[in-house]
C-alpha cells in the first residue's frame, strides 16, 4: 500500500464512523418516524402552498383557531394529545369538508387536500401506535377549538386551512424536541 493510498483508507474510515456517531442511532419504528418526519413536512409544505392562496383569500375572519393556548399544548407534556386531538379535528372535520367543498373552479385543489389528508392519516396512525415513546399524558380538551370553528359557520373552512402553516409549525418543534431528546439519549 502505498502512503497515499493509506491516507485515503484512512479518511473513508473517519468519515465513515463519524457520521455513524454524529447521527441518531433509532432502533424503533417511534425513532425512526420522529428521525423521518422531515421529509414527510416538506411535502405538506409543498402540497399546502399550491392551495394557501385559495384558503387565505377566502378567510375573511380575524379570530385565530390555532391560537396561543394551542400553542402552549404543543409546548406541554400533553402536546402529543394535542397533536393526537388536533390531527383527529382536521381528519374528521376540516379535510372532508374542503374536499367536499372542491367545484368544478377550484379541482386544482383536490390533490393537495387529499394529500394533506393522507399525510396526516399516516402521521395519526404513528403518534397512536408511539404513544409510550411520546409519554402522552392527559387528554388535550378540543372542546373551545372545535366550538370556535362551528360558530365560524362556512368560514370556519376557510380559517381552519389558511392556519395549516401554523399547525405545521407546532407538529415540527413538537416533533423535533422529541429528535433532540432521542439524541442526547443515544450521545
Amino acid at each position: 500500500m502505498t502512503p497515499r493510498f493509506l491516507l485515503l483508507w484512512v479518511l473513508v474510515l473517519v468519515s465513515f464512523f463519524s457520521n455513524a456517531w454524529c447521527s441518531p442511532m433509532c432502533n424503533n419504528q417511534c425513532c425512526q418516524f420522529v428521525e423521518g418526519f422531515p421529509v414527510r413536512l416538506r411535502k405538506l409544505r409543498q402540497d399546502y402552498s399550491q392551495i394557501r392562496d385559495f384558503y387565505e383569500a377566502n378567510n375573511d375572519l380575524d379570530t385565530a383557531l390555532l391560537d396561543q393556548t394551542v400553542d402552549d399544548s404543543f409546548k406541554s407534556p400533553f402536546a402529543c394529545q394535542a397533536m393526537n386531538s388536533l390531527l383527529d379535528f382536521y381528519l374528521n372535520t376540516v379535510l372532508p369538508t374542503a374536499m367536499s367543498e372542491v367545484t368544478e373552479d377550484n379541482k386544482d385543489l383536490k390533490p393537495h387536500v387529499e394529500s394533506i389528508q393522507q399525510i396526516f392519516d399516516e402521521l395519526k396512525r404513528d403518534v397512536i401506535k408511539c404513544r409510550n415513546f411520546f409519554s402522552c399524558k392527559k387528554q388535550f380538551d378540543i372542546k373551545t377549538l372545535s366550538s370556535t370553528y362551528t360558530q365560524m359557520e362556512s368560514k370556519g373552512l376557510y380559517k381552519a386551512m389558511g392556519e395549516l402553516d401554523v399547525l405545521f409549525n407546532y407538529i415540527e418543534t413538537y416533533l423535533a424536541s422529541k429528535r433532540q431528546r432521542n439524541q442526547v439519549a443515544h450521545s
